[in-house]
């Protein structure tokens, strides 16, 4: 069975739409051109961007010279490696960030964290129509004309697909 020019569209326009979310991801260079260093203010550096769910940090740093480690907030404060985890050190490490919600990553050499080389961040969930969710927070429940659309990127999908349909046929 032949597919029709129509229908081959209608499949590669929903191919496309469906892999918009994943372009939305942004990558961030921790500390920027700095890198992932001492000297390097990095509550300035996080001010005023929002990390979401699917972002990715990059540190950078010549190997050796410094390693990272996600630990939770008391680990944060106070500057403590965890002894059940092994350090990132490749010198280009990243982290996809997964979940949404406060994220602190340390360096684990010896004074380094003392020195400023730690960061704290707030990862954000997005929400219906790309809205930030902090921490996740579930959106308030649908109203009665939400719940007779299609909600989601899904129901945004299967709008286009079938506009796109209608118009090839």
């Amino acid at each position: 069975m032949a597919i029709s020019t129509s229908h081959l569209f209608v499949l590669l326009s929903f191919a496309v739409v469906m892999s918009a979310p994943s372009a939305l991801a942004t990558n961030y260079t921790v500390g920027d051109d700095a890198g992932w260093s001492i000297n390097v203010n990095y509550t300035v550096w996080a001010q005023g961007k929002m990390f979401n769910v699917g972002d990715m940090l990059i540190f950078n740093y010549p190997p050796g010279d410094h390693n990272v480690f996600k630990v939770n907030g008391s680990d944060f404060k106070s500057c403590t490696v965890p002894k059940d985890q092994n350090a990132l050190a490749t010198g280009s490490d990243v982290i996809v960030l997964a979940k949404p919600g406060r994220k602190w990553y340390i360096c684990g050499k010896e004074g380094h964290c003392g020195q400023g080389q730690k960061l704290v961040i707030d990862v954000m969930d997005m929400g219906p129509a790309n809205s930030p969710l902090p921490g996740g927070t579930p959106p308030p429940p649908p109203s009665a004309a939400t719940k007779a659309v299609v909600s989601g990127q899904f129901g945004f999908v299967a709008l286009v697909v079938a506009v796109l349909g209608m118009m090839m046929i």
